[in-house]
């Protein structure tokens, strides 16, 4: 039983990651075509990064089995990503997902949901 559901776990990771890389392909894509300011381009690659995380993560800020993360501030975030992706905090997902950001990558995912949480507004 718990091989089958280690296995599911790993699988769910592997998925969110194929779907992060999508999402990160399709923003560079699209920042190489449609050159814009900086800013911008970071809020359009925080918000889908953002967009992924809201797939797990309750939006409101309710979850029960996955931590809420709105309302965290942006060091915060970007502190425990990093301690996923170190395996220093237990979770084969958010240590799948970490993996599969850059540092600047997850910069831009937590200034984007500090803003969005400082201006009222879920992710």
């Amino acid at each position: 039983m718990k091989r089958e559901r280690a296995a599911a776990i790993v699988s769910r990771a592997k998925g969110l990651a194929a779907e992060i890389r999508w999402l990160l392909g399709t923003s560079l894509s699209a920042i190489l075509l449609f050159p814009g300011n900086s800013a911008a381009e970071d809020a359009s690659q925080g918000a889908q990064i953002a967009a992924t995380c809201a797939s797990c993560h309750d939006p409101a800020g309710r979850g029960q089995a996955i931590p809420p993360i709105v309302g965290l501030d942006e060091q915060r975030i970007v502190k425990a990503m990093l301690a996923f992706r170190a395996s220093e905090s237990p979770s084969l997902v958010m240590h799948a997902v970490a993996l599969s950001l850059t540092d600047g990558e997850l910069a831009v995912m937590a200034r984007y949901l500090t803003d969005r949480a400082n201006a009222g507004r879920q992710p």
